[in-house]
């Protein structure tokens, strides 16, 4: 019987604690809770981007952009401290990402994403469509961010047998084809071509203060 009761005691005890811890987390949340600026990138907050369709707060816009420089490049008004940075991708699946450093009059590497990382997916209600989403978290102060792009869905692998000079061969591969009596010789090469990137949207943010808690 002693040992029932105690047993009791500890589940009420157990209860009363995950009610109290639930309670206190609504309460204590907002000092858990990452709190962030307005869209620094929009065109309205004074920034220049090129392409411009890329900072234009529109989901159903595409920034274009060609070989050899599929580059897009934002331009704040002012110093800024930079702590995130959300990417809406049209068919972009690989880049690497720079900041200006004006003190040391370079391009500094901040962040990057490869074909084999995995991609969030956000869906909007206005636009009615899912939009792949990549998030990066850096800390740099600048008034410059460009964005290279390595690798796109519209990228792909050619077969020719004039490859040009300049030419990215992955493939080189010797086929024999019959004419008539005869059996005729072929070099073949793979080529891997790059197409159009497309972007829909950069945008950056910097941490502001957080919620008192009161």
């Amino acid at each position: 019987m002693l040992f029932y009761s105690k047993a009791v005691m500890i589940c009420i005890l157990f209860f009363y604690c995950l009610i109290l811890i639930s309670g206190c987390s609504s309460k204590f949340s907002p000092m858990f809770t990452e709190s962030w600026s307005e869209n620094l990138a929009l065109a309205s907050n004074g920034t220049k981007a090129i392409p411009p369709e890329i900072n234009d707060g529109k989901m159903d816009t595409f920034g274009v952009t060609q070989m050899p420089n599929r580059e897009y490049t934002l331009i704040l008004p002012e110093e800024k401290e930079i702590n995130r940075i959300v990417i809406y991708s049209g068919n972009v699946v690989a880049y690497n990402i720079y900041c200006w450093d004006s003190k040391n009059k370079k391009w500094v590497s901040v962040g990057s994403m490869g074909p084999n990382a995995g991609r969030q997916k956000a869906y909007s209600d206005k636009y009615k469509m899912t939009i792949p989403r990549f998030d990066h978290r850096i800390k740099f102060k600048t008034d410059r961010i460009k964005l290279i792009v390595s690798r796109a869905e519209s990228d792909g692998v050619m077969t020719t047998r004039t490859p040009a000079k300049n030419d990215r061969i992955i493939n080189q591969r010797t086929e024999y084809i019959q004419m008539g009596r005869d059996r005729v010789r072929v070099d073949l090469y793979d080529v891997f071509t790059y197409g159009n990137a497309t972007i829909r949207e950069i945008e950056l943010y910097t941490h502001v203060q957080k919620p008192k808690f009161e």
